[in-house]
């Protein structure tokens, strides 16, 4: 995974993307013939002993059982609907008042989906897909947001959620000096490639690295391979497809051939359902479980 200097490689991103949009192009390329929303595990957990969080003393402390669960399984659990622009604060009930938790009917206490973040083993999943619908798997570029972990400087960079066009700009350093962080000197203090409110480092790298969790331990961009950080963006040298993940989002998009994105949505293992070109993903846009008052 080197870096790339050069950041032209990624020049042809801009200009399919929409500054004004109000909808995941502001993030995701125009241009691909079908896209994919890809969900961002959530996790849950209850009480070993007892098997549910209601009634059970929290400061009691006890084994918990942990595991994670897919966003239909969430839905099925508070009979609410899983569809492709659902929102995932939409389809858990609201949270208790005494402990500001969410917690379903059968004592499962839901934790959110990991924004900004693929899980390895579902990116091997994805990715594996992904290399069987390009002609250059082993040649590619892996985009990573520049505030992730401290790279360029031990306190990083200040989170700068999406914003209107006339409002988005580059999150602004820390003021430490490129080069304290994960990244050498020259890659933290060299070009980035500008995205509407977000700029990235870019390294160079064969996508069929990501079908396999191993990539973690050799990526610059992460400090512990037990934690990793996966690419805010992934496209090979054809660019037959882009997968993204933005931070501020808990699912990643994937554009590509009708064909990519069929194999993607009938995976058991991914869960993924096909969004229309223009999808709206932000918090308001779920309406099948809008509230009615």
């Amino acid at each position: 995974m080197e870096p790339i200097g050069d950041v032209e490689c990624g020049h042809w991103l801009p200009p399919l993307l929409d500054r004004s949009a109000r909808d995941m192009h502001c993030v995701v390329p125009h241009g691909y013939e079908a896209y994919a929303r890809v969900f961002h595990p959530a996790t849950r957990d209850r009480p070993a002993g007892t098997g549910t969080w209601h009634g059970h003393d929290r400061p009691t402390s006890s084994a918990i059982d942990v595991e994670h669960v897919s966003w239909s399984c969430v839905a099925k659990a508070f009979g609410t609907s899983m569809h492709p622009l659902a929102q995932f604060h939409r389809i858990t009930g609201p949270q208790s008042a005494e402990y500001r938790e969410v917690i379903d009917a059968a004592g499962w206490r839901y934790g959110e989906p990991r924004p900004g973040n693929l899980d390895v083993h579902v990116l091997a999943r994805v990715a594996t897909i992904l290399c069987r619908h390009t002609a250059s798997p082993d040649s590619g570029v892996a985009a990573v947001w520049e505030g992730w972990g401290g790279l360029a400087s031990p306190a990083g960079y200040s989170r700068l959620p999406l914003v209107d066009a006339d409002s988005a700009a580059p999150a602004p350093s820390s003021g430490a000096d490129g080069g304290s962080g994960l990244l050498p000197a020259a890659v933290a203090n060299g070009p980035r490639l500008e995205l509407p409110g977000r700029a990235h480092f870019l390294f160079s790298e064969a996508p069929i690295r990501f079908a396999s969790p191993g990539w973690a331990r050799t990526a610059p961009w992460t400090l512990d391979a037990h934690w990793p950080q996966s690419p805010s963006l992934i496209w090979p040298a054809d660019r037959a497809w882009t997968l993204v993940t933005e931070i501020d989002f808990d699912s990643t998009i994937i554009g590509g051939s009708q064909n990519l994105i069929s194999e993607i949505v009938a995976d058991p293992g991914i869960e993924a359902l096909q969004i229309p070109e223009g999808a709206d993903l932000t918090w308001d846009a779920d309406e099948p479980n809008r509230p009615t008052s």
